[in-house]
Parts: structure tokens; sequence; C-alpha cells
């Protein structure tokens, strides 16, 4: 009895440690050696100033968001035909095929020429007005927007 104990403890602790240690060891981009040797000056200061120059663009690029809602207004909303995301995804769904979608949607993750970009702009305006070609444009960036942060 003692010994399936003992044994189920050293299963546990093995199911626990080893996923652990390569998980500790795959997150980590350093090879051990890496991680005992201190870091040169150098190397610390390039650190430091891609870091400040990451700060410095996301800083610019808050402002100039920040002073384009100022331009626009905050009613442009209330000026769009789709009001908000669920609405947009509907109304595309209703108007392209879930072929049509996975065709456009591989053909430009494989990259797209002036032809081809002229073809699926004519398409677009073909089942959408401007406005809600418009609409698409402004839910989509925004989307991406909270992607992106």
């Amino acid at each position: 009895m003692i010994r399936a104990v003992i044994f189920g403890v050293f299963f546990v602790f093995l199911c626990v440690a080893i996923p652990g240690f390569l998980g500790f060891y795959q997150s980590s981009n350093q090879t051990p050696e890496q991680l005992t040797e201190p870091q040169s000056e150098q190397q610390i200061e390039e650190e430091i100033e891609t870091k400040s120059k990451q700060y410095d663009f996301n800083e610019q690029s808050k402002n100039d968001e920040v002073e384009d809602q100022q331009l626009e207004g905050d009613d442009s909303s209330d000026e769009l035909v789709f009001s908000n995301r669920d609405e947009a995804i509907e109304a595309v769904l209703e108007r392209f095929s879930l072929t049509e979608l996975i065709s456009i949607f591989t053909s430009v993750r494989n990259g797209v020429d002036e032809q081809k970009r002229d073809e699926l702009v004519a398409k677009l305006q073909e089942q959408f007005t401007d406005e809600e070609i418009e609409a698409l444009k402004v839910i989509g960036f925004a989307e991406l927007e909270k992607v992106l942060q």
C-alpha cells in the first residue's frame, strides 16, 4: 500500500515537473549560458533605445487618433448605415455566399495585383452602395484597431 502511494506521488511529481520544466525552458529565448552571462552596456543601451522609439511611435499614433476623432466628430458613427459589427457581418453574409467569401479571402491572402484588386472593388460596388462601403470601412478599421491594441 505504501509502495503504491509513493509510486503515485512520484508519478504526479513527474507529470507536473517535466512539463513545467519544458515550458520554462521553451519560454526562454536564451540558452542557459546566455542567462548567466551579464549583458554588455552596448546591448542594454540598444534595447533601451529601441523600446523608447517604440514608445514614441505609440504615443504619436495615439495623438494622431485623438486628432482624427476631433476632426471627424463623434456623430459620424450615427450617420453610418451599420451601427455595429454584427449588422455589418450580417449584411456581408446576406450579399455574398460562403464560397465567394472564401475565394476572396484566399486571393487576397496570396496577393492581389492591380487587375484582381479592380475586380474585387467592382464586385463590392455591385453588392453595396457607397454609404454601405464607407460604413464597412469604418467598422473594419475600428475592429482592426481593437485587434492591434
